[in-house]
């Protein structure tokens, strides 16, 4: 916590393009003021500079390659899931709170101001799940307690949603076209036991999540693309759901600006379809012991690895899970690069 008693935040953002990231941050300049704000470019190497009273780290390529060395093909290239890198190097330098939004994600129509405060406010109301079910309805028979009904659980994710431009899928996205769907908000805990669709454009989570929050390789070098997020917070809410932690969903929003081009997310969302049909039974079957969330992830790593059989995407992805979890060891020493410099990682710490 900063001096003032307010979280200390890192801000994760992807981005490759220049100018959406400078409306980005004029948007949000008062919001950001004094806060880190990591930005992944997914270039090769830095191809713009940026400027903000947010302190700013600004990655690409070439970072990822130097620091995670052999094991940089686990994170992807020419795609949003490249922001897995930011969300790493935001967990090490150890904030209250890790926020990620996309670059075409601006402020809500109220400004700007509380953003920030109320994502924190969410994950510190915790979560709650209904305790008791009556047996009747219209009444409540004997046995049920009058006050103390629900559990209670500590929230580590708070999943923002988003105005103007909805995060359909793209046979979705072709209905609405001809019969658009009135669409709400609702300030909810997940329920334990189920899944939900995660978006990764306005997304908050305690630190001590990432290690589930991985986002899987998709993009151009492996086929399969559009679905990093959503089985990002399949494999997050199983974590979750084992551990004893909540997920929160609604509140605050976002004004997502631009709709993306529906003939090009259904090619890329086709190879992916038939996985999400089945990917989560799998998750929901396989049962963890493990007590810390990267042990959980290895857990789910090994399940993956134990059916995918021929299939190379999925033995590719059993492999990062379990090189991404193994990130997740404490450095001896502090790294927490000064803003805007590349940082070396002392030997050892990838081991």
């Amino acid at each position: 916590m900063t001096e003032t008693g307010n979280p200390r935040v890192v801000l994760v953002v992807p981005t490759v393009r220049q100018e959406c990231m400078r409306q980005f941050l004029d948007a949000w300049e008062p919001e950001f003021a004094g806060h880190e704000l990591i930005v992944v470019e997914d270039n090769p190497e830095r191809t713009f500079e940026l400027r903000s009273s947010a302190r700013i780290t600004h990655y690409s390529w070439r970072d990822i390659d130097q620091t995670l060395g052999e094991n940089r093909w686990i994170v992807p290239r020419r795609t949003d899931c490249v922001r897995s890198f930011g969300y790493w190097q935001a967990w090490r330098r150890k904030p209250d709170l890790i926020v990620t939004l996309d670059d075409d994600c601006l402020p809500p129509a109220s400004g700007p101001r509380g953003f920030l405060a109320a994502h924190w406010r969410r994950l510190e109301q915790g979560g709650g799940h209904d305790a008791w079910v009556s047996t009747t309805s219209g009444t409540v028979p004997r046995g049920v307690p009058y006050h103390e009904r629900q559990r209670r659980q500590r929230a580590v994710i708070n999943h923002g949603l988003w105005t103007n431009v909805i995060d359909y899928d793209a046979i979705t996205q072709l209905s609405q076209v001809r019969t658009p769907t009135p669409v709400d908000f609702p300030d909810q805990t997940i329920p334990r036991g189920a899944f939900y669709p995660m978006c990764g454009m306005n997304l908050a989570f305690r630190p001590e999540i990432t290690p589930a929050l991985y986002f899987l390789l998709m993009g151009r070098d492996f086929g399969v693309d559009r679905f990093g997020d959503i089985w990002a917070g399949l494999f997050s809410k199983r974590i979750c759901d084992h551990l004893g932690w909540a997920v929160n969903s609604g509140s605050p929003t976002v004004h997502h600006a631009r709709a993306s081009n529906v003939w090009a997310n259904l090619r890329k969302e086709a190879p992916g379809m038939e996985r999400n049909e089945t990917l989560w039974r799998l998750v929901d079957g396989t049962v963890l012991t493990a007590t810390t969330p990267a042990g959980c992830y290895r857990e789910l790593a090994a399940a993956v690895a134990a059916v995918a059989g021929d299939d190379a995407w999925l033995q590719k992805v059993a492999t990062a899970m379990r090189l991404w979890s193994e990130l997740f060891v404490e450095p001896t020493v502090a790294l927490q690069p000064q803003p805007g410099q590349r940082e070396k990682v002392p030997a050892g710490v990838l081991a």
